[in-house]
């Protein structure tokens, strides 16, 4: 009994072992199975992190980090935003990890670092090309551009510290990333900026600025983590641990990308081939090779009209550039890619959205396609073309077809340059081969799509009656693998195999295909023709440049002999202008002087003064005063009309009542009034207020006043005066003789008196209405007009603003 009591404690205790066992290798199998999500905060610093034209994570960190996460088996999901947006969900642990971190005692306080440091960067201080600094003095008052939140900013020994240490005033303009800093350098907004020595050294030759001896900060880059993470911890151990591993090993990922980026070399360098005793090694990693396993059979889709990147012949067979990359492709990697056959290419666009279709070798980027694919590296290139009938005009360019009918094909690249990058509605169509049968019928009048391709079919066909017309751009379009976004590893995979092909593989499918299907260029013949055609013509061209030469020669001289007779003529000119001002100031003084003199004592004289006049002296006295009154009045005209040209005349701008300054005139020409027996009428606002020269607008008035007595013989002669909005319009109008239509243009010029019956008796030098012009025009700020008809009278006027502007006031005053 005993004994049986034994055995079954022995059977339970083996049965409670295997079962303690078989519980192990469960939760390890589901420990192994299970993937964890890594959030990483990522922002743009070139090299070390960035976002390439595909809107994918790159850079130093981001590489390493992902050959990582493949070895742990960890998925990434990185999270953008500016760099301190990425430190404030680090602080709320809303991201995992944050990359490129410098680490500091402060930092310290907020994130958990990992110990192994990943790389050590310091700080350069770069400067304007204009600007000399050689040392923190030359700092003192500049403008000096910084990234936020950078340690080499607000850090311990960052710039602000620095600079308070020795007590250098300075502005700070501060931007969110290292490119902004150079930007600031190249559009002037800052004087000097501070980036770490990565950046600066490897992007400041794309700015206009200039490295300075200043460097300071040395820094530990290392990842950082949230404090209250639960699964920090062990990433930092597996980070640790892989880093330290790569350190080690020279064909690393770690290795290959210090390389690569420090020294500025393109980042699929990272990923090419090594050759060991000449078999092809891939950096494929465990997880990518395992996803190969478990995708055994991947689908794609063509375009069966898209020769000849890719096609399906008479036969229903696959051809075409993308199917010789395809073939390459699998055979290196393992992978198997099928065509999927016998669909259009809307249905294969159509299967791709709904993950029917997983790969399209041969597509270009559309703002559409991204919607549900991912793209490659560009592996070949092609241009868009306009294609027209040979009997339409020339073109050179899209914005030639514009107001056209266009053709394109559905589901094309270039039905989505035409919509989003012009003003373009095409006519779609379903194919290729139906769009180019219709410009060649001539149901359209262009069809926008792949030069290559065009050319292929229309040679197919026999379209003869088509033409490349012109290129919608000088810009080559790329081509893409895209595979269906669920699948970012199938990306990785075929960029790894992109880049392990040889120039030599490249170039022989490119020979192949482009130069046997499409052969772009000239025909030997024509360009032979064409140079003999150039040579010529250019020998008639060298010749007619002989002749033309030797004409030149003499027109040349014949030239500069008239220069220096017409340096002479301007010399003799200048003379005669000094011996003009010297005229006109005598005058000034000489004649006006004893003038003043005649004048006063006649006027005595007249007032009886010094005793009693007869009537035939008082005559002759009064004669003499008249006609020195008038002498005096043509001097003064003539010596303003100088002042005015030689732009020296003084202008005195003061506010005065406009009836006052039309009375003061009526009472100057009263004398003339009286004389010729006309009756003066006036309309005149009393309320009007003017800030001008005063004087000068007198002047003009009374010059307009006496003109209408002159030339009226009966009647009547009218002055008045509005405000229209900020100006004032003044006009005297007479019933006087009037003036011809063709003598009006003459009105305003200097010594210009217009032949009449009237001219004699009027007398004058034709100088007061060209002074009231000068006057007006270049002191007041206003206009003259004039409106007549032969025998009918006339309306001169002025139209001035109620203030003289501070421009016509400071042009002619002098200091």
């Amino acid at each position: 009994m005993k004994d049986k009591k034994m055995v079954l404690y022995h059977r339970i205790l083996q049965i409670f072992i295997l079962y303690t066992f078989l519980l192990n290798i469960n939760f390890s199998i589901a420990e192994d199975n299970y993937v964890l999500n890594i959030r990483v905060g990522a922002y743009d610093n070139r090299p070390k992190i960035y976002t390439n034209e595909f809107g994918q994570i790159e850079g130093l960190f981001p590489d390493v980090l992902n050959d990582i996460a493949q070895q742990e088996s960890w998925k990434i999901n990185y999270v953008y935003g500016s760099w301190n947006e990425c430190l404030s969900r680090l602080d709320n642990n809303d991201i995992d990890i944050m990359v490129d971190v410098a680490f500091s005692t402060d930092r310290a306080q907020r994130f958990k670092f990992n110990e192994e440091t990943f790389l050590v960067n310091w700080a350069t201080v770069y400067s304007k090309n204009d600007i000399r600094i050689n040392s923190l003095i030359d700092l003192k008052n500049k403008r000096i551009a910084v990234m936020k939140g950078s340690i080499h900013t607000d850090g311990e020994h960052g710039i602000k510290q620095l600079l308070q240490q020795f007590a250098i005033d300075c502005e700070f303009v501060e931007v969110d990333n290292y490119k902004d800093v150079l930007t600031c350098l190249s559009n002037n907004q800052a004087d000097a900026g501070v980036v770490n020595r990565i950046f600066g050294s490897l992007f400041f030759k794309l700015y206009d600025v200039k490295e300075t001896p200043i460097i300071f900060n040395p820094s530990h880059i290392k990842f950082a983590f949230p404090k209250q993470s639960s699964i920090a911890q062990k990433l930092i151990d597996r980070i640790d641990y892989n880093l330290a591993k790569m350190k080690e090993n020279p064909n690393s990922i770690y290795n290959k990308a210090m390389y690569v980026y420090l020294s500025g070399f393109p980042r699929k360098l990272i990923f090419t081939k090594k050759t060991i005793n000449g078999d092809n090694v891939f950096l494929l990693t465990h997880a990518e090779k395992e996803w190969i396993r478990n995708h055994p059979h991947i689908r794609f889709g063509v375009d069966p009209e898209f020769a000849p990147f890719e096609y399906l012949n008479e036969k229903n067979e696959l051809n075409g550039i993308s199917f010789e990359y395809i073939s390459l492709i699998n055979n290196r990697l393992g992978l198997n890619m099928q065509v999927v056959k016998d669909m259009s290419w809307n249905t294969v666009i159509s299967n791709a959205k709904s993950k029917k279709i997983d790969v399209l070798p041969c597509v270009s980027i559309t703002n559409e396609r991204k919607k549900f694919l991912k793209f490659s590296t560009p592996y070949i290139h092609f241009y868009r073309a306009i294609i027209t009938r040979t009997d339409m005009p020339f073109l050179t360019g899209i914005h030639d077809i514009e107001h056209m009918t266009v053709a394109v094909q559905e589901n094309s690249s270039h039905k989505d340059y035409l919509l989003d990058q012009t003003s373009i509605q095409p006519k779609i169509y379903q194919t290729l081969k139906e769009a180019l049968y219709a410009t060649s019928n001539g149901e359209v009048q262009a069809f926008v799509g792949n030069i290559a391709s065009a050319a292929f079919w229309i040679r197919k066909l026999n379209l003869v009656n088509l033409k490349i017309a012109a290129p919608t751009s000088q810009e080559a379009q790329t081509l893409h693998f895209a595979v269906r976004n669920d699948w970012p590893e199938l990306i990785s995979i075929i960029n790894k195999g992109l880049s392990s092909l040889t120039q030599k593989e490249e170039r022989a499918i490119r020979k192949r295909w482009v130069n046997v299907e499409y052969k772009p260029g000239i025909d030997p013949g024509v360009v032979w023709r064409y140079i003999l055609q150039i040579v010529g013509a250019s020998c008639l061209i060298f010749l007619l440049f002989l002749f033309w030469n030797f004409r030149l020669k003499k027109e040349i001289k014949k030239r500069i002999q008239a220069d220096r007779e017409l340096n002479k003529a301007n010399q003799r000119l200048k003379k005669l202008d000094q011996l003009k001002s010297m005229f006109i100031a005598s005058m000034s003084h000489e004649l006006r002087t004893p003038l003043n003199s005649i004048i006063g004592f006649t006027g005595i004289l007249l007032l009886e003064m010094t005793g009693p006049l007869n009537d035939k002296q008082k005559d002759h006295l009064t004669r003499v005063n008249n006609s020195a009154k008038h002498l005096l009045n043509l001097i003064t005209d003539v010596i303003d009309i100088s002042k005015i040209e030689a732009g020296k005349i003084d202008v005195h701008p003061k506010k005065f009542m406009l009836a006052e300054i039309i009375e003061e005139a009526i009472i100057a020409i009263e004398p003339q009034l009286k004389s010729n027996n006309l009756t003066l009428q006036k309309y005149v606002p009393d309320d009007i207020q003017l800030y001008t020269d005063k004087k000068r607008l007198l002047q003009s008035l009374i010059n307009y006043l006496s003109n209408a007595f002159k030339y009226t013989e009966k009647g009547f002669v009218r002055i008045s005066a509005e405000l229209i909005d900020d100006k004032i319009k003044v006009s005297v109008k007479d019933t006087g003789i009037g003036i011809s239509q063709d003598d009006i243009p003459k009105l305003f010029n200097a010594f210009e008196r217009l032949e009449s019956h009237l001219k004699i008796k009027a007398g004058g030098t034709g100088l007061g209405l060209y002074l009231i012009r000068k006057l007006v025009t270049e002191i007041l700020g206003g206009e003259v007009f004039v409106d007549t008809k032969i025998g009918q009278g006339s309306t001169f006027g002025l139209i001035i603003p109620k203030s003289i502007s501070l421009k016509n006031e400071n042009e002619n005053d002098n200091p």
